[in-house]
């Protein structure tokens, strides 16, 4: 990688100098602001100097303005931060992280630990160029996304796990009208129930046991920029209840208060659950769906989007390429990849290329090599355990849907495009129903050897 330009933000004179030294040693340009506000100006123009930011080590505890507040003036900043906390505030650091920082180490900290967090911080795309693919679905999401981005409606992300839905959520917030605000994301899933309302809304001082202090909730804390809950199906019913309310009437009470609030942030949500068998089952409001879902989009998962799998690949290799590598992949294991069905999605895809850049000899990897980590691979392993027992292999040779063995993700869609094909005998009416466009049904056709009649 290039030499980095750091922007060091410490109001301790001493640890600047000492952490500058050793930076410059290793080729980095360094720039030094003293406090939080001499920090927002060149974080917000993304330059100090006349002179470009690659990234920023940002103090937390500091005078007249903390790491935090840097962090919630400088939403729209693209330059990535790493964070520094003392012992006892890896809560704040959690936040910090909430509010886009890239990462975080403890203090003390030297340059040999600090440089490669730094390099992979500044090695990483911001955030709304992060959503790779040049399909026409991807091209469709992404222009629907920002159509949604200049309306002030609800937006709820729908996708398997792995498509990306916290980086479209972001893209949403940067392409609106209202991203001078900052972007607030919380996951419903990994709240304890008893705490979702107090997360949410906030709670007065001894509104309950334990509330030793006021706490501003996350809807207050939005203020006018963004509030992205992910996995909104966790969310109990009687928070759902107030959360409703809330969007209906842009107010919110705090818990054991009797002071309302005004909700001005946009929301979006997103989820991999069936929200419609949810509230069929009772454990989702009907009238909280029907709100979210003014404005539904669909992440399209990446087998639906082999072209977009070899873009993501690549742009990863090339960023986890070191130490004078130049990672590659091989036709064959190109070939390989697009077979296999990646119930990962993305997630699983970047977790693969960091494997073969880790672990690959060769700067060329081979589909031998990708076969191997893909055996190994926990999303494969996962998608193995839970495929349902429906396929056995039939006069012909190939797989149909029939019990009595555990198949892969890949040998299902197989099976049920075989099916497809012989019943529709059509190929862009089969792509319609699967949901996915001719030429990568075409592709996957010739991958597993199926005629193109």
């Amino acid at each position: 990688m290039a030499d980095l330009h750091v922007l060091i933000v410490d109001d301790d004179r001493a640890l600047r100098l000492a952490l500058g030294k050793a930076l410059r040693r290793k080729g980095c340009t360094v720039s030094e602001a003293q406090d939080g506000e001499e920090a927002v100006t060149p974080l917000s123009e993304g330059e100090t100097g006349g002179a470009t930011i690659d990234v920023c080590v940002l103090d937390l505890k500091m005078p007249r303005l903390d790491g935090l507040g840097v962090l919630r003036k400088t939403v729209g900043r693209r330059v990535p931060v790493v964070v520094l906390t003392g012992h006892g505030s890896i809560d704040d650091a959690v936040e910090a992280m909430r509010l886009g920082a890239n990462n975080f180490l403890q203090k003390p900290v030297d340059a040999d630990e600090l440089l490669p967090v730094l390099q992979q911080a500044a090695g990483e795309p911001a955030a709304a160029d992060r959503i790779l693919g040049e399909s026409e679905a991807m091209e469709t999401f992404r222009e629907q996304l920002d159509r949604a981005a200049q309306s002030e409606e609800p937006v709820l992300l729908l996708g398997e796990t792995g498509t990306g839905k916290e980086l479209a959520a972001r893209r949403l917030h940067e392409m609106s009208k209202n991203h001078a605000g900052p972007f607030i994301a919380f996951n419903a899933a990994c709240v304890p129930r008893e705490l979702f309302e107090s997360e949410l809304f906030g709670h007065k001082k001894g509104a309950f046991t334990g509330a030793s202090e006021k706490r501003e909730g996350l809807l207050a804390e939005a203020g006018g920029g963004t509030l992205f809950i992910d996995e909104i199906g966790d969310l109990p019913v009687d928070a759902q209840a107030k959360l409703l309310r809330a969007i209906e009437e842009r107010r919110f009470r705090p818990v054991g208060s009797d002071v309302e609030r005004p909700f001005r942030a946009r929301l979006c949500a997103a989820t991999h659950q069936a929200l419609p068998k949810m509230v069929e089952e009772g454990t989702f409001r009907a009238d909280l769906f029907y709100r979210l879902g003014v404005v539904p989009l669909r992440i399209p998962p990446l087998r639906e989007r082999s072209d977009d799998m070899l873009v993501i690949a690549k742009s990863w290799l090339q960023q986890l390429s070191r130490d004078g590598r130049t990672l590659t992949l091989s036709p064959e294991a190109e070939a390989r990849m697009r077979r296999h069905p990646f119930p990962g999605n993305v997630r699983e895809l970047i977790n693969l290329m960091k494997r073969a850049a880790i672990l690959s000899p060769d700067d060329v990897i081979d589909d031998d090599e990708i076969e191997r980590l893909l055996q190994e691979n926990p999303f494969t392993v996962w998608a193995q355990k839970h495929a349902p027992e429906t396929l056995e292999t039939g006069a012909d040779g190939e797989p149909h849907m029939a019990a009595g063995e555990r198949v892969t993700l890949e040998e299902l869609e197989k099976a049920h495009i075989r099916r497809l094909l012989d019943e529709v005998n059509n190929i862009s009416e089969v792509a319609r129903i699967v949901g996915i466009d001719r030429r990568t049904l075409q592709r996957k056709m010739v991958a597993w050897g199926f005629r193109d009649d």
